[in-house]
């Protein structure tokens, strides 16, 4: 099965709007709401052994609740040569999470936290956004799987773990 590891997020209205101005914009296919999250891993395609022990890895997480704050708008490569264009995030518990997921899986050095908006199927025009910042409150992480079809990829949770509750200051 083709999978990652990821956090959920639940767009609030205004970023909704974000994906929904976005979405207007000839060449680009657009993430569905349901499917908006941060990918923590593409694992790509892996094998029930495989999947058995990300699940184990998932459920022995020792990480906490933390936020996710949004930052703007960003692209790869690049704002003049977009290909994918996301919602740049920042948050430190996020780094405590990538330390555990990095305990059973193999993590990329460059890892840019982000929430892809969508892909860019032609040269486009980036549009000028006033971007305001919001903060996700994060208390699960999941393995997904992934099921590309025409209308999009179909993305299913396989299994979860909630993240312990942040200490009370």
């Amino acid at each position: 099965m083709r999978a990652f590891i990821a956090v959920q997020i639940r767009p609030s209205d205004y970023l909704s709007g974000v994906f929904n101005e976005f979405s207007r914009i000839k060449g680009i296919k657009v993430v569905e709401h349901t499917n908006i999250h941060l990918t923590i891993k593409f694992l790509g395609e892996i094998d029930e052994r495989k999947t058995k022990e990300i699940c184990e890895g998932i459920k022995n997480l020792r990480a906490h609740e933390f936020d996710i704050e949004t930052e703007g708008i960003g692209a790869f490569p690049s704002m003049s040569r977009p290909r994918v264009i996301y919602v740049d995030c920042r948050s430190d518990g996020l780094y405590q999470l990538l330390a555990e997921v990095g305990k059973f899986v193999t993590l990329e050095k460059d890892f840019v936290p982000h929430i892809t908006i969508g892909r860019v199927k032609q040269k486009i025009i980036m549009p000028h956004i006033e971007f305001k910042s919001e903060k996700y409150h994060i208390d699960e992480v999941c393995l997904f799987s992934s099921d590309l079809r025409p209308s999009g990829p179909v993305y299913t949770k396989v299994c979860c773990s909630k993240l312990a509750p942040q200490a009370s200051e």
